[in-house]
């Protein structure tokens, strides 16, 4: 298996082994897959904006039908049906009419070979129905929505102006996740991420625009010990029917919960000073905290 999808460790690639496997009806364990090369698949969308297992996971259904059509016709001839739909897969296993056959995979794939039919495809798909028309600033940019909401505690040391992240419940819109296990493994890391990005991860720049923040002693970026308690539940009842097996992108939506990481902490700096005005941009250092509940004025 082979698409335009960059492993980059959010385990995309598994995911695909799972669309041709379940395509298939055959063990996960058949599937291998290749790196990314354009030599062999070219013009490919870029891995981003959690886009990767929608696009590449419907382009691998499409071949994987393509192919599984063609090993249909075969079992049509080896067991003298009628047409490719009485032709069902289930378990590496040939179903005629819904009766199970003595044919298998291995000797499906075998005869095929023998008689030169081809197993491979080539697919392409592109999200249809999205448009925008930039004159008019109107249009469909979007296939479908992502929906959740958060609960951020925090604890705040007014003294000091340090903080901590206590804990992050998150109720998260997957569609029907056909892998809840990276699912919920990417959720956390871009909650993780989007705290960062709210609190500690301040870009700074000299009067000539020289980046000051150019490595880890000077940029702060979540660790271990700055990672809060987290609870994802996944939301009930919300297939979609234009992402791959009904699911929807994981990634780069569970990064907004990280803006209630910034209102839990200026949540509690308005408990500390009621009815003071702050006036914070994000990120909330500690640093920018501490100033704004002891300002010099």
């Amino acid at each position: 298996l082979s698409t335009a999808a960059v492993e980059m460790g959010q385990g995309v690639n598994e995911k695909l082994r799972q669309v041709a496997a379940k395509t298939f009806s055959v063990n996960i364990d058949r599937v291998k897959t290749e790196t990314t090369n354009t030599t062999r698949i070219a013009n490919t969308s870029p891995t981003a904006a959690s886009s990767a297992a929608d696009l590449n996971g419907k382009a691998t259904e499409q071949a994987c039908r393509n192919i599984l059509n063609h090993l249909k016709g075969v079992a049509v001839s080896i067991l003298n049906a009628s047409s490719s739909q009485q032709i069902e897969l289930k378990d590496e296993i040939v179903y005629l009419d819904g009766e199970q056959t003595d044919l298998k995979w291995e000797e499906l794939i075998r005869t095929a070979n023998l008689n030169r039919i081809s197993l491979s495809s080539h697919a392409f798909y592109a999200t249809p129905g999205i448009y925008f028309d930039k004159s008019k600033e109107k249009g469909k940019p979007f296939a479908y929505h992502v929906y959740g909401t958060a609960i951020i505690e925090a604890t705040l040391d007014c003294l000091r102006g340090i903080y901590k992240i206590d804990s992050v419940k998150v109720v998260h819109d997957f569609g029907k996740s056909f892998n809840p296990i990276i699912d919920r493994g990417q959720a956390e890391g871009a909650i993780v991420q989007g705290l960062g990005w709210m609190t500690i991860e301040d870009v700074m720049h000299d009067e000539k625009g020289k980046l000051l923040t150019d490595s880890l002693s000077t940029y702060k970026v979540p660790d271990i010990y700055f990672t809060p308690e987290i609870e994802v539940e996944f939301l009930e009842n919300s297939e979609n029917p234009m992402g791959i097996f009904k699911s929807k992108a994981i990634g780069e939506p569970p990064f907004m919960y990280g803006i209630g990481g910034y209102f839990a902490i200026l949540n509690a700096m308005k408990a500390y000073r009621p009815g003071y005005e702050f006036n914070i941009p994000a990120p909330i250092t500690p640093e920018r905290v501490l100033l704004s509940l002891y300002p010099k004025n």
